[in-house]
């Protein structure tokens, strides 16, 4: 008998029960103050106002100008909204259990409400060069650069500055809703 052949049982940790346990109350202290519904209303709301094209590129336009741009462009303009609705997610939900619900949210609303558009944006390897871009000093000009070499126009400072104001903007409606929902920490 060879040694690789004897397997040694090894019963769960004292840490790993500890460790449930703690999610468990976590869950129901969440679920209790409210916070879990809030979460999901939360994605539920930023999803539908992302979702509504009409009513986001209306929006959008009073704040940055007119969106002229190629479809092509515009799906960027999405994926970069719903980046920056998780990224405020991920900095102002009190903990992580309520940033999943949140975002979890929203996805399972894009799947439901706009299956195409998830089938595209789930591909997208956008979100890894915007994730890198805020890791950046100045977040909002990264960001602005990102969006433009996504677009295929790196450099271009009509891009770069559509971008930024995106995310600016975004980000600005993203943290109002977000405090209006008064999350118990």
């Amino acid at each position: 008998m060879d040694d690789n052949d004897i397997k040694i049982f090894i019963g769960k940790t004292k840490d790993n029960t500890d460790d449930s346990i703690a999610l468990i109350s976590e869950m129901n202290a969440q679920r209790l103050n409210g916070n879990t519904q809030k979460a999901k209303d939360l994605g539920k709301e930023l999803s539908a106002r992302f979702l509504d094209t009409e009513r986001l590129r209306s929006s959008l336009e009073e704040e940055v100008g007119p969106l002229n741009y190629p479809e092509k462009v515009i799906f960027q303009i999405k994926i970069l909204m719903f980046f920056t609705a998780e990224y405020c997610i991920n900095r102002l939900l009190p903990n992580a259990l309520l940033k999943s619900t949140a975002t979890n949210t929203i996805y399972d609303s894009i799947i439901k409400n706009a299956g195409e558009f998830y089938e595209e944006f789930s591909d997208a390897v956008e979100y890894s060069f915007y994730y890198l871009s805020v890791k950046k000093d100045d977040i909002v000009s990264a960001v602005g650069k990102t969006f433009a070499m996504v677009c295929g126009k790196g450099g271009d400072e009509e891009y770069e500055r559509l971008g930024s104001e995106i995310f600016r903007v975004v980000a600005k409606e993203v943290e109002s809703i977000i405090e209006s929902y008064d999350f118990q920490k």
